[in-house]
């Protein structure tokens, strides 16, 4: 067998595989050898079929499984030891390959088109004019969080309403009564109180009391302005990053990889979200590889355990306990989708901590309601990065063919 590769453009290569009767016959008679001792034709005992027989009812399936075995088998391995790092799938060149007449053929060539990653480089040092929405905790917030706190902790006390004799033998009465919420005696603001929301943190005064809400508050916030302040970053550094793509190698690809999906027009019309979804990908892995980014099962396990661990609001389990909820980890292990969102979750989580010491951003401080009107125009433009691209659990760092984005 002997395999050329010849360049056609920045990006793309031409593939020949040249594939003799040497590459084939030993097991082209094996196969041969098997189904004559296997198959089962009338006139004939099993295993005393005459072989001319054998080759005239099955030899071309045979020859043509064969040389397509080979065919698959060559093009993995000699991309993966020349290390040619593509884009998508090795595409059959129409033009170049032509008809193959398994019945009187013995030699073969086969041609195909690949799509090639380009180089490049990731701005990363450069101010990319990303800002980092910090949603401003304004007093009201804090008084709220408090009153609801207060009334949470408070001590109930039967009113002097609610205290009065119901009527004997009025039923109604006293079930309606029943439905009504009992006054609440805020609790007071002083130290128990403190370390009751806060324990552990021996606060002893209102004003670090305030103080602690308000970082509090400022944390949750924190969580739901990453997720805008990620696509953000993403959205940037696709825009800037020099990444030219096989424009047309891959609408074809996108043609023949959704197998009648879509139509080369709808293709083309929506070609523009797909480069700049692949180019996020391809600055994504690079990113993941360069970096030493790496979610372990362990990592998703971990994950699984602190969740359900939150849920029944218990951290420390006896032996027995332990293994009940390790097994129970187990099941949720084998649900494949779960732990691909939750992989991807810990790749995008992982990435985001890269990206505060790795990216220049300018704190901004907004309002919540003004950061909500924001989010909601920017969810109207957004593209999302995920659905073409996602994580793949298997994160070997091989180059995956489908382009499913193993790591």
């Amino acid at each position: 067998m002997k395999i050329t590769k010849e360049s056609t453009g920045a990006l793309t290569a031409l593939l020949k595989i040249e594939i003799s009767q040497a590459d084939y016959a030993a097991t082209v008679e094996k196969q041969i050898a098997d189904y004559k001792r296997k198959a089962n034709i009338p006139g004939f005992r099993p295993g005393h079929i005459p072989t001319g027989l054998i080759k005239k009812m099955y030899g071309r399936a045979i020859l043509a499984d064969e040389v397509n075995k080979l065919i698959s088998d060559s093009l993995v391995s000699y991309i993966r030891d020349e290390k040619i790092d593509i884009l998508g799938n090795p595409l059959p060149n129409m033009e170049k390959n032509s008809v193959i007449d398994f019945e009187n053929q013995d030699e073969f060539e086969f041609y195909f088109d690949l799509g090639l990653t380009p180089e490049f480089t990731i701005p990363l040092s450069s101010d990319l004019g990303i800002e980092q929405h910090i949603i401003k905790v304004d007093d009201t917030m804090v008084e709220k969080y408090i009153e609801d706190t207060r009334k949470r902790f408070g001590t109930p006390v039967v009113t002097e309403e609610a205290a009065e004799e119901t009527p004997a033998g009025d039923e109604t009465e006293a079930k309606e009564d029943d439905k009504k919420e009992p006054a609440v005696t805020p609790a007071e603001m002083n130290a128990d109180f403190f370390n009751m929301v806060y324990p552990g943190l021996d606060l002893q005064t209102e004003e670090d009391f305030r103080e602690q809400v308000r970082k509090d508050a400022a944390m949750s916030f924190a969580a739901e302005t990453d997720k805008l302040l990620f696509n953000d970053i993403t959205d940037a550094l696709v825009k800037n990053t020099e990444l030219p793509l096989p424009d047309e190698f891959l609408k074809r690809w996108l043609v023949e990889n959704n197998e009648g999906k879509y139509t080369p027009e709808e293709i083309e019309k929506n070609y523009a979200s797909f480069a700049e979804s692949m180019k996020w990908q391809l600055i994504e892995n690079k990113l993941i590889k360069e970096n030493g980014i790496e979610v372990k099962d362990e990592d998703i396990r971990n994950y699984i355990r602190t969740y359900m661990l939150r849920q029944i609001n218990m951290t420390d389990l006896d032996p027995e306990m332990a293994q009940r909820y390790e097994s129970i980890v187990d099941t949720f292990m084998q649900n494949k989708e779960q732990v691909q969102r939750i992989n991807d979750q810990l790749y995008n989580a992982k990435l985001m901590d890269f990206f505060r010491t790795s990216v220049i951003l300018t704190p901004k401080e907004i309002s919540y309601d003004d950061y909500i009107a924001l989010a909601a125009a920017r969810h109207g433009h957004d593209h999302d990065h995920d659905h073409p691209h996602d994580h793949d659990h298997d994160h070997d760092h091989d180059h995956d063919h489908d382009h499913d984005h193993k790591h």
